[in-house]
């Protein structure tokens, strides 16, 4: 029983696995943010978190309705009258029947009571604040996308600047061997550019584990086929452009995000809820009516009807209203602190993603200049080693500056990118910024 049980397990886990979809190569950030949106455990379980507010709100709305019932029955009995207190004359018993009873009639009330009303409102407010909530669950999952789309581009950038640097220090070996042949360079120089150029195939390599790794994180992420066999080259994930405007960044967050929205409905949700308790000590008025059809069957009938109404009026509840009143005030405040908590993070949120913005557009750009002169360095080097002025350790030298200046132009365009994505998720605005 246990071997089918584990076989049945382990076609369920093949199953599954067969129905994760194949990643396209290349893949952009817009492809890899529609299938996360697609397949998200995060984005389902805020769903289902949104279903069961709505069924709570249905439930909230039905009392405020009508209500129909039609009910039927169709009996055949005796009853013993002494049991009820009554004597017939003539009997020792009571006990008449068997007589037929039938009655089958349709039944409309109506409950008005502002204390349901208030009730239906603030359910609604949670219904709202859990559809804000799923909107908030597809911006952090947008941002937790292009982070790790982010760190699979960084790696394939090192990766692919290693190995032009490793075809720099393939050429500058080749060049020295020949020098050497020549008799015109020392052993010493080819011995000095065959390490350096093992040293970068050993980074290289390094690299190329680091991408792999990362294309399966980001696979993973999006819950699709876990395989390394894709690349990613949308390098227009990093982002370009100035530093935004801080006061309207931070108008624009608290308009837009969907958490501090969701934490407003729940502000609004948690006042109604006491006006609604507050409510039930008025009245409550319910409105009955019933028609149909009585006798002793359904051929042998008449038709029969009920109308009336009831007030119902709450004189003393032992405390309950006042206990229910003081339990939802404790929740009215936490609510309100959780709303004062979340605007202050997006405040914190806004200021840190300019800031790595900033900070990163200026390292961008003494990165990319000092490339620049890295790349003229080494020809410079290299012309002087050809002409037989110096050896090669001045071309070994500047090979190694210009792969830290690659490097570190790479880690730029990386925090560039991440600040921008941090920026948009601050904002409220990564779905739309990234998905397109």
């Amino acid at each position: 029983m246990g071997r089918v049980c584990v076989l049945l397990m382990l076609a369920t886990t093949f199953a599954a696995a067969a129905d994760q979809p194949n990643l396209p190569s290349p893949l952009t950030l817009a492809e890899a943010l529609n299938i996360a949106l697609q397949n998200s455990t995060n984005i389902r379980t805020a769903l289902a978190q949104l279903e069961q507010a709505s069924g709570q709100y249905e439930q909230s709305r039905s009392p405020l309705l009508p209500q129909l019932d039609i009910k039927a029955h169709q009996d055949y009995l005796t009853v013993n009258l002494a049991g009820l207190g009554l004597l017939v004359p003539g009997t020792t018993t009571g006990k008449i029947g068997p007589f037929a009873s039938m009655d089958a009639r349709a039944f409309v009330t109506q409950e008005i009571s502002l204390s349901s009303i208030r009730g239906w409102q603030s359910s609604r407010s949670r219904q709202e604040s859990s559809r804000l909530l799923l909107d908030n669950a597809r911006e952090l999952v947008a941002l937790r996308v292009v982070a790790t789309y982010l760190d699979a581009l960084k790696a394939k950038a090192s990766r692919d600047s290693l190995l032009a640097q490793t075809k720099l220090a393939d050429d500058l070996y080749r060049l020295t061997r020949s020098r050497v042949n020549q008799g015109v360079a020392a052993e010493l120089d080819a011995n000095r550019a065959m390490q350096q150029s093992n040293s970068l195939l050993q980074q290289r390599q390094e690299a190329e584990h680091s991408y792999v790794d990362a294309k399966l994180n980001l696979a993973n992420l999006l819950q699709a086929r876990v395989t390394a066999d894709f690349d990613v080259a949308d390098e227009a994930a990093y982002g370009t452009g100035t530093t935004p405007d801080r006061s309207s960044a931070l108008q624009t967050a608290l308009a837009s995000r969907a958490d501090y929205q969701s934490a407003e409905a729940n502000v609004k949700a948690a006042e109604l809820q006491i006006r609604s308790i507050k409510a039930t000590r008025l009245p409550t008025l319910t409105l009955r009516a019933s028609d149909g059809q009585s006798g002793f069957t359904p051929v042998h009938n008449v038709n029969t009807y009920d109308v009336g109404g009831s007030i119902e009026f709450p004189i003393f509840t032992g405390g309950r209203i006042r206990g229910e009143v003081q339990e939802a005030e404790g929740a009215l405040r936490e609510a309100q602190a959780a709303l004062d908590a979340n605007r202050e993070q997006i405040e914190a949120d806004v200021q840190a993603a300019i800031s790595g913005i900033q900070w990163a557009l200026l390292e961008v750009e003494t990165s990319a200049s000092n490339v620049k002169l890295s790349r003229q360095e080494v020809a410079f080097t290299r012309s002087r080693f050809s002409q037989g002025i110096a050896d090669n350790t001045e071309v070994v030298n500047a090979q190694d500056r210009l792969q830290k200046a690659d490097d570190a132009q790479i880690r730029a365009q990386y925090a560039l990118g991440l600040a921008r994505a941090n920026f948009a998720r601050a904002t409220g605005a990564a779905q739309q910024t990234y998905r397109k």
